[in-house]
């Protein structure tokens, strides 16, 4: 590849009208703008400049080089500042991938304050409900949920807290089909469910007691339905039992349109957390942006979550 510094020396000498007053504007020594138009002028076989003991001008071929480099010096300047802008401060594009439920629940209520804090920002806010690349689809962070960490080449992951899925029901339903006392029960009563919760026709739920103790209950479900809102919505107007996230669920159960149903038993827990590549080199923004959620997000998470002694 062809040596693009003499290109940027051969540039700055005629911008400035020679080799002494280049020298002046730069602090670049003169012997060495003059040694690189010189090396340039040596590989391109040809002279690009007329040299006189007062002044220097363009041959032919020196002025048809000129015209073709200036742009490209002036470019290359042009991404290096623009470069040194975004490290300065958070300006520009960064783009965060997260699940739909948790783009409802936890970063709807958080984001306009961040975007507020840094007017110079531009968030683009990818939800949907499967795991993307972060290299491959050029994200800066995903914010997920999982049952494990699991552990990624060049990523750091940061955990912000834990969350649950829980049985839910509208107390007009479970007045009309009583409320169960034991999970076997939930086999004898409408639920609703998604469609990745049903094995050989049969709704499955794979339940944890407070104590540790799992057991896999079967059901059979009236709607399934993949959209956690609409298993919300079809739980508050009373078609039959859910397991929902804590986020979805939260609002309605402090409203007492929902009830916890048998609160010893939930289905899984995920541990909530950031992923993001390694620091190094990170940008001011994307570095913003995950600073303000580790700040902010344990708490959302928290005021999220449902005790018994809290609904009650």
């Amino acid at each position: 590849m062809k040596d693009l510094n003499d290109l940027y020396y051969f540039v700055l000498v005629v911008k400035h009208g020679g080799f002494s007053a280049a020298a002046r504007a730069t602090g670049i020594e003169k012997t060495l703008l003059s040694r690189h138009v010189a090396d340039l002028e040596l590989r391109m076989g040809a002279r690009l400049l007329h040299r006189t003991t007062r002044q220097v001008s363009l041959t032919e071929a020196g002025h048809h080089f000129f015209t073709l480099s200036q742009p490209v010096v002036e470019g290359a300047h042009t991404a290096y500042e623009s470069v040194e802008h975004l490290r300065r401060e958070p300006v520009g594009l960064v783009r965060l991938s997260c699940p739909q439920v948790m783009a409802q629940s936890y970063l709807a209520p958080l984001l306009p304050e961040y975007m507020e804090k840094y007017p110079k920002v531009r968030l683009e806010l990818n939800a949907v409900d499967r795991e993307v690349d972060l290299f491959e689809e050029r994200f800066d962070v995903a914010l997920r949920s999982r049952a494990r960490i699991e552990e990624t080449a060049g990523l750091v992951a940061k955990e912000l807290g834990a969350t649950r899925q829980i049985l839910v029901a509208s107390p007009r339903f479970l007045d009309r089909v009583g409320r169960p006392a034991t999970i076997k029960a939930i086999s004898e009563i409408e639920t609703l469910c998604r469609p990745g919760d049903i094995h050989d026709g049969v709704g499955r739920w794979l339940l944890r007691s407070s104590s540790g103790e799992e057991q896999l209950v079967a059901h059979q479900p009236r709607l399934i339905c993949d959209d956690r809102r609409m298993q919300l919505e079809a739980a508050v107007n009373g078609l039959g039992v859910a397991l929902l996230p804590e986020p979805i669920a939260a609002a309605s159960v402090r409203a007492r349109t929902l009830e916890v149903v048998i609160p010893s038993w939930t289905g899984a827990t995920h541990i909530i957390h950031l992923l993001y590549p390694k620091p190094k080199g990170m940008l001011p923004s994307v570095r913003s942006l995950i600073d303000y959620l580790s700040l902010h997000l344990p708490q959302s998470i928290q005021e999220r979550s449902i005790t018994v002694e809290r609904v009650a």
